[in-house]
């Protein structure tokens, strides 16, 4: 072959190269991901219509009408307008110079915020047929669950006892794998599931069906939603327990109302959620006609504006509170750090987890009769004999590092491990009692304390017996190590102990308040049972489950003051989402079981404020009967927007309305209608505004009490409400005095309207500003 024929080869080898090399650098360019189409409240009331103009925006950006069919996921037309569909970066950017269009997000994810409680905070259901005609029990409401799905052959959802289905009701019972139309019935009344958006994020994962055990249908793979779903409207279920703990009767705190179950969240991995499929499911519960809506989901911090559409759940609670429908979001639980509670916007209720009055004691048994204390979920087998007992630094396999102290994985000496106990010290974050037991486990460990600072909430470690101690415990545990010839240890079975503790306590994974997206909303609104709750849960395909189980969160604490909404709504069908609220914070309690001023469980434990349980713990018999209430309609919700920085247009894009915004906007912050008053810039003067409704005896005379934060002069006009046939709303104003001379942190107090029989009281916040950056 000659040089020019070699030369020839060589350039056409190097051209095809660069082609190949070219061809995936345009595809990744082009590469289409799903984005929200969000165009604000709905234009046409027809949905078919809605969807149709949808099609026909896609087809005008995509060129054909086939092109606009495969890349739509889906079309938002009940609650508000808008569609998810694929589309690449370029694409995304000119449908979102179309007129019609608010705004255009990537596709984002979210995470789920992971029996005796009803009787803690007295809800006393009966068990009697005959009592459910007097009693509340949500008869006739529909509570909403946007979660992981449900299991419906759970005892909780029972339907023996159930009204008919509402009238109004327009949901399906979606059939799928394993799921079809019986396992609807009077008690769980629909059931969709929606995977488009986190499907495509996954690159079809769960399609796909790898590595997961996921059932495409709205049942429940993961648990998280039947727990939820049972704590707010489960039905009576005897003899309920966990491995023999926490034994009682269980039920949900609305055993009458209906169930709607709405699947968005996951197994991949585990508890992930799509923005996609969250408006979706809150396009549906709209159209369906729900009346409480539980979301125990949300962002991580930093948070997003409340009309920025990648908070998605801002967006869609919005819309649905607008139709009437009340929503009750966890906060989170990222406590107890100052600020981190998500799930903000003024229009949530969001829940705080406190405790309740059950623990599971376990007892170690030391060589020399001394009897120290744990926590326990491990009801499995144990040896019931002595053991050696041994700190993990004396078996680390390798003394010069570090990774004993806390049994991380492969830290422990197999030999000297063998047949002992193991003490372990959580000493990082990357560790907890779990991944510990697994490292004592392998290296052939027969038990676990570990030692921690205090942390609310029991899991149950499952391959060997695990005690949680504190640090107190652990070092008197460590010196009977140090100083016995040979340490030796019993470890027992938890007991079930009801009302020997003092509770309600603030969880310490409770997340905090101020918020930081707008500090003049006080969250949380609100605080309620979230430790060691017991609740249906899937059986995971063993015989020896008994389809309960006990789990922690602020996820937990959410769909009881969703299960006592209901019971609100019941009583009050008229009231709106604010007016329920309104009747949870005003009546909710501050103190304990003992008398004493419920506290927070932090880096120490300090008497909670507004920030760690917002009008306090909730109170649902209180709740029933308000006396007042602190009313906002959806316009005044407009204008908060308006007061945070949005323009008239942008507002009225989202709402569809002719609402303009005032000129008023910084006083429009403070004198939203909350049933709290948090002002986090004090000067020296200023005037908050409330209105109140009375919703109790006609003729009543009302006296404020106001408790001061300290340092701040407060000042109630009129402090005398004289209500009667003709005057049922009246307004009043609080102003607040600085007499500090300092910038300081926030101080707390309160405002309570009496008129002998009922106590309204609302929280105060107010921060002194003398220093501006």
């Amino acid at each position: 072959m000659d040089t020019k024929k070699i030369q020839l080869l060589v350039t056409s080898a190097l051209l095809l190269l660069q082609n190949f090399l070219i061809i995936p650098q345009i595809f990744a360019e082009e590469t289409s991901n799903v984005h929200i189409v969000y165009m604000g409240d709905k234009i046409y009331d027809n949905p078919e219509t809605t969807k149709k103009y949808h099609h026909k925006m896609l087809s005008s950006l995509l060129g054909s009408k086939e092109d606009a069919k495969n890349s739509l996921l889906y079309s938002y037309k009940h609650g508000f307008s808008g569609f998810a569909a694929r589309m690449t970066k370029s694409q995304a950017e000119d449908i979102a110079k179309f007129p019609e269009v608010v705004s255009v997000i990537p596709n984002g994810i979210h995470k789920l915020h992971t029996t005796r409680s009803w009787d803690f905070i007295g809800v006393h259901h009966s068990l009697a047929k005959t009592v459910f005609a007097e009693s509340n029990s949500g008869e006739g409401t529909i509570i909403g669950v946007i979660d992981t799905g449900i299991w419906p052959e759970s005892a909780s959802f029972n339907d023996e006892a159930m009204g008919n289905i509402p009238s109004r009701w327009k949901g399906v019972c979606q059939v799928g794998e394993n799921f079809n139309s019986t396992n609807c019935n009077k008690k769980i009344i629909g059931a969709r599931w929606f995977l488009k958006g986190i499907n495509d994020h996954t690159k079809n994962l769960i399609l796909g069906k790898n590595d997961t055990l996921e059932y495409l249908s709205a049942r429940d793979a993961i648990g998280h939603g039947t727990h939820t779903a049972s704590t707010a409207a489960g039905y009576f279920v005897e003899n309920a327990n966990y491995k023999g703990l926490a034994s009682g009767i269980a039920r949900g705190g609305a055993p009458l109302a209906h169930l709607a179950i709405y699947k968005v969240c996951w197994d991949v991995p585990v508890g992930h959620c799509s923005d996609a499929d969250i408006l979706k499911a809150f396009d549906m519960a709209i159209h369906d006609g729900v009346d409480v809506l539980t979301v125990s989901l949300g962002i991580d911090i930093p948070l997003f504006s409340y009309v920025d559409h990648r908070d998605t759940i801002a967006i869609g609670s919005f819309h649905a509170t607008s139709k009437g429908i009340t929503v009750v979001c966890s906060g989170g639980n990222s406590g107890p750090i100052s600020q981190t509670v998500t799930n903000t916007a003024p229009w949530l209720i969001t829940v705080a987890a406190s405790t309740i009055d059950r623990a599971f004691p376990t007892a170690i048994t030391l060589g020399n009769n001394l009897t120290l204390w744990g926590e326990s979920i491990d009801n499995g087998k144990h040896n019931p004999g002595f053991a050696g007992l041994t700190y993990s630094e004396r078996i680390a396999r390798d003394p010069a590092d570090d990774l004993a102290k806390d049994c991380q994985s492969g830290s422990l000496n197999k030999t000297k491990a063998a047949g002992k106990i193991v003490l372990c010290f959580s000493v990082s974050n990357q560790q907890d009692i779990v991944s510990a037991a697994l490292t004592v486990k392998e290296a052939g460990g027969v038990g676990l304390i570990y030692a921690q600072r205090h942390e609310d909430g029991l899991g149950e470690c499952g391959t060997l017996p695990c005690i949680k101690v504190d640090y107190e415990v652990g070092t008197q545990l460590l010196t009977y190590i140090r100083r016995a010839r040979f340490p030796a240890a019993r470890l027992s079975l938890p007991k079930t102990v009801i009302g020997k503790w003092i509770s309600p306590r603030v969880a310490s994974f409770s997340s905090r308040g101020p918020s930081t997206m707008s500090p003049t909303v006080l969250k949380p609104d609100i605080a309620a049972p979230g430790v060691d709750i017991l609740a249906a849960f899937p059986p995971k395909g063993t015989k020896k489950s008994s389809g309960f189980t006990i789990l922690s969160g602020t996820s937990m604490s959410c769909p009881h003051v969703a299960g006592i909404a209901a019971l609100i709504k019941s009583r009050h069908p008229t009231w709106s989402p604010a007016a329920i609220r309104s009747a949870l914070v005003t009546t909710a309690s501050q103190s304990g079981t003992d008398g004493s001023l419920i506290s927070e469980e932090g880096s120490t434990s300090k008497a909670a404020d507004p920030f760690d349980i917002g009008g306090g713990h909730v109170d649902p018999n209180r709740a029933m009967n308000a006396g007042l209430i602190y009313n906002i309609t959806t316009k005044d919700y407009i204008q908060f927007l308006c007061s945070m920085g949005h323009n008239t247009a942008s507002i009225r894009k989202v709402t569809k309305t002719s609402t303009s915004c005032n000129k008023q906007k910084s006083k429009t912050l403070i004198n939203l209608n909350l049933p709290s008053i948090s002002i986090p810039n004090l000067k020296r003067y200023t005037t908050v505004m409330r209105t109140v409704t009375n919703v109790g005896n006609i003729d009543v005379v009302y006296k404020a009490i106001v408790k001061t934060p300290y340092g701040i002069e407060v000042k109630v006009e009129p402090q005398i409400l004289r209500f009667n046939s003709d005057t049922k709303v009246i307004t009043f104003n609080v102003s607040f005095i600085s007499t500090q001379k300092l910038h300081g942190g926030y101080r707390f107090g309160s405002l309570t309207w009496t008129d002998g029989e009922h106590f309204v009281r609302i929280p105060v916040a107010v921060r002194t500003i003398q220093f501006d950056s």
